[in-house]
């Protein structure tokens, strides 16, 4: 079986399922892997095209997704990670190496509250030899997942898992100098925008908040901070777009808060720097 006859079955039979774009992108994934496998080709070719036509996002389908230079592994326990989620991830890592000369090789400690597959913490791990991180998430499922990607990518050591749900936790640790946070924030309006690809696959969990406020999040790790005795800490939010005003001012009375957009214009992020007087 070559390239071009797998091409061609792609395309005759998931063609009404898919643009031709989305058939050309399925190939990174299922081309190396018919190669490589040991089963029959053409019976794992008719399972992956089988899947694909229920709507089976494909990083699910080969439990793989890709997250700046890392290869991660995601199942229907934690989400798929986004290009946002990417590009915050990189505002961290260069808001760090920008710091004044000798303050960037600090050793940071951080916590990633609702870390999912863990790929913020990793991937900030794996640029940064000598930071540390805890992942918190309610489900012990996708902190499974969080520790086997760090062990996969050589940083098990220094990443820790806590199952915990964020609703529930009473104070941050004491000893972190960053905090990051992609929480479930979509509201149940926005339901109806979204693909059905998403709403049948994805934990819904980690995308909508529990009381239909897509504010709780972000009001309880205001509540957190405020309560902290923690006098510099850097914040680092992903966020609802539609609600960008509305979580600035939570956080505004705390430190310098900013709202930053995303690639598309639109504004996703929030950085807020505490510096407490002593």
């Amino acid at each position: 079986m070559n390239d071009q006859t797998i091409r061609a079955q792609l395309s005759a039979e998931l063609i009404t399922y898919y643009t031709r774009d989305e058939i050309r992108a399925f190939l990174f994934w299922i081309l190396p892997y018919i190669h490589s496998t040991q089963s029959d080709k053409q019976t794992e070719l008719h399972r992956i095209i089988a899947e694909l036509k229920t709507g089976k996002p494909i990083q699910y389908i080969f439990e793989i997704a890709f997250f700046g230079h890392l290869e991660l592994k995601v199942n229907h326990y934690t989400l798929i990670p986004r290009p946002e989620t990417e590009e915050l991830s990189d505002l961290i890592h260069g808001h760090f190496s920008n710091l004044p000369s000798g303050l960037n090789s600090l050793s940071i400690n951080g916590i990633d509250l609702g870390t999912g597959s863990g790929c913020i913490p990793i991937l900030l791990l794996a640029k940064n030899s000598n930071w540390h991180f805890s992942g918190v998430d309610i489900s012990s499922k996708a902190l499974e997942v969080a520790n086997f990607n760090a062990y996969k990518h050589g940083v098990s050591e220094r990443f820790t898992t806590i199952e915990q749900d964020i609703l529930e936790t009473i104070e941050l640790p004491p000893n972190i100098q960053l905090l990051v946070s992609n929480p479930p924030y979509i509201s149940e309006s926005e339901r109806e925008l979204m693909s059905d690809r998403v709403l049948e696959f994805e934990p819904q969990s980690a995308l909508f908040t529990p009381n239909k406020d897509p504010l709780q999040f972000y009001k309880k790790i205001a509540e957190l901070l405020s309560s902290s005795a923690i006098q510099q800490l850097s914040i680092w939010l992903e966020i609802n777009q539609y609600y960008s005003e509305e979580i600035k001012s939570l956080f505004l009375p705390m430190g310098n808060t900013e709202i930053l957009n995303d690639i598309s214009g639109n504004p996703r992020f929030l950085h807020c720097e505490i510096s407490k007087s002593i």
